[in-house]
């Protein structure tokens, strides 16, 4: 079955079109992925973080699982084991971020300290390219180039705005949604 956890944190006054990054509301919204990701992992469940602009041509999970616990692998998603070392880097995650002003990638960095001894493993760009490498929502054919490169993944990042992203999204021919069914094709 699906695991289904009602946030208990859950921001308010979140805007449709007013949420993208950098804004007061997307900080407020990614502080809770910190408190979720932990919450799920005391559950005992392994945690795949994507967002949601990010175009997936085939399952990662394969791929990520490899590394083993106490491995923090990452790259614009990341994938947390659930065990002691990966909870207690994300304890401290959400004791920084709450008393931090800004989004949660700073308390990310400054919670992985060595006496934790938790590895971060970047994984490879070209099998999980974001929107700034190697120009792929550039190429005439996205989907193709892609492939070409073995990519799982690519991630519709490094351009600022709701409208824009959904444009070149729809443009690149990777929009599987239909908006009369409302249904992910």
């Amino acid at each position: 079955g699906l695991l289904v956890i009602d946030c208990a944190y859950r921001p308010t006054k979140i805007s449709f079109d007013n949420c993208h990054f950098g804004t007061e509301c997307f900080q407020r919204v990614t502080k809770v992925k910190s408190r979720m990701v932990m919450q799920i992992l005391k559950l005992g469940y392994n945690v795949f973080l994507s967002d949601v602009d990010v175009y997936w041509f085939k399952n990662p999970l394969p791929y990520l699982t490899y590394f083993g616990p106490s491995v923090l692998v990452a790259q614009s998603d990341e994938y947390n084991s659930t065990d002691n070392i990966t909870i207690a880097i994300f304890d401290k995650v959400v004791e920084h971020a709450t008393n931090s002003n800004f989004y949660e990638q700073p308390s990310d960095n400054q919670c992985l300290e060595p006496e934790i001894k938790l590895l971060v493993y970047f994984l490879n760009r070209d099998l999980l390219p974001n929107g700034a490498y190697r120009g792929s929502w550039e190429e005439i054919d996205t989907n193709k180039a892609c492939i070409k490169i073995n990519c799982f993944i690519l991630h519709n990042n490094w351009i600022n705005g709701r409208k824009k992203k959904l444009q070149r999204q729809v443009l690149s021919g990777l929009w599987d949604y239909d908006i009369n069914t409302r249904m992910c094709l």
